[in-house]
């Protein structure tokens, strides 16, 4: 488990994101068709604001999953399935949708939250699952390009009024088998709330070898009309009437790869994002270099930028961070400082923050 898991840290994380699975090895408790697995992990986070007064937080990640894969001697693919709990911290709330609709809010650690899906695994083809998952292109914006605190940025940052789905309830999604190195991802979501005019098309797909990964990724939602609620009369006034808008025609595009030299690894990635609703547009860039010493001490530094939007002025936004870590079996240890210049010369989302974690995965 040791290994697997400082490779993991070295790159072997961007496949195993592909394939929406867990990096450790899980707990048997009925052979490979039951099993547990899941991590203990938290963080202290101490801000420093440039406008306001910090705070000190301590932020819990632990969760835990149920997964399995069944063989069968007269049928020929796997039947896999995934229960996943989000993080343990019921103080934050996610919210579960699919891209259209009123959202609904739901507690973070509750079961379902994350990866939760049944479906069948062909082998040297692929497989098909459907249920709450990633979108494709997003398996490539959160790693590596998110970490270490890039996603502030890189990630949900934007500032011409688009909105992107990451981890989507009513997704329908296939990966494929690797082939020499290369394999792809395709989603389709979003339709289950309004109607299949919201349909989100994701794409994904990448190439590795042992010294160098390069991926790609697309997203689209074409235009629809979503249903806006009534408002309900108030002190004797007359509610307003439940109304449509005109929603969706947004999507990104993400390139991306990473270098693996030895003990430094680099990665740099380009994405390019777009709200056809209004005409605007905007583009984010990520980079890091992370070191290890010894096998056990982790160096990191990462940068992340948007540029100006198109219709906007000094809307640009920066991320600066740096990591120290330790490796120990199956536990990493980490500090980082992360520092964040948001919407050109506004002050009121800028901070450099502190951070002192552990994480531990069974």
């Amino acid at each position: 488990m040791d290994k697997t898991f400082k490779r993991s840290l070295l790159g072997m994380a961007v496949a195993v994101a592909a394939m929406s699975g867990s990096a450790n090895a899980a707990i048997d408790l009925n052979g490979e068709a039951v099993q547990v697995y899941g991590q203990a992990a938290g963080f202290m986070h101490i801000t420093n604001p440039e406008v306001g007064d910090g705070v000190v937080q301590g932020v819990i990640e632990s969760r835990i999953g149920f997964k399995g894969r069944v063989s069968y001697d007269n049928f020929g693919p796997d039947f896999i399935w995934q229960i996943e709990s989000g993080d343990a911290n019921n103080a934050d709330r996610v919210t579960s949708t699919d891209g259209a609709g009123e959202p609904v809010e739901i507690p973070n650690g509750t079961f379902g939250v994350r990866d939760t899906y049944i479906g069948l695994d062909f082998d040297g083809v692929g497989s098909f699952k459907f249920g709450r998952q990633l979108v494709a292109a997003y398996n490539y914006v959160d790693w590596p390009h998110s970490n270490p605190g890039l996603g502030n940025v890189f990630d949900w940052h934007n500032n011409i009024g688009a909105g992107y789905e990451d981890r989507s309830d009513n997704n329908l999604r296939f990966d494929s088998a690797t082939w020499g190195g290369f394999n792809f991802q395709a989603t389709l979501s979003g339709m289950g709330s309004v109607s299949t005019d919201a349909l989100i098309v994701s794409v994904a797909a990448s190439y590795s070898q042992d010294m160098f990964s390069v991926h790609a990724g697309h997203y689209t939602q074409g235009e629809y009309t979503a249903p806006v609620a009534a408002v309900a009369p108030s002190f004797g006034k007359p509610g307003a009437a439940a109304t449509t808008k005109q929603a969706g025609d947004v999507s990104y595009s993400i390139v991306g790869g990473s270098v693996y030299l030895g003990d430094v690894t680099l990665t740099a990635a380009y994405k390019m994002m777009e709200n056809g609703l209004t005409g605007d547009d905007q583009d984010a860039y990520s980079a890091t270099a992370q070191y290890v010493i010894d096998g056990a001490w982790v160096l990191k530094a990462g940068y992340a930028a948007t540029s100006e939007s198109k219709l906007g002025n000094d809307d640009d936004s920066q991320a600066i961070t740096a990591r120290l870590g330790y490796m120990l079996p199956s536990t990493y240890l980490y500090m980082d400082v992360r520092s964040y210049d948001m919407l050109g010369s506004t002050d009121a989302y800028d901070a450099t923050n502190l951070l002192i974690g552990a994480e531990y995965y069974f």
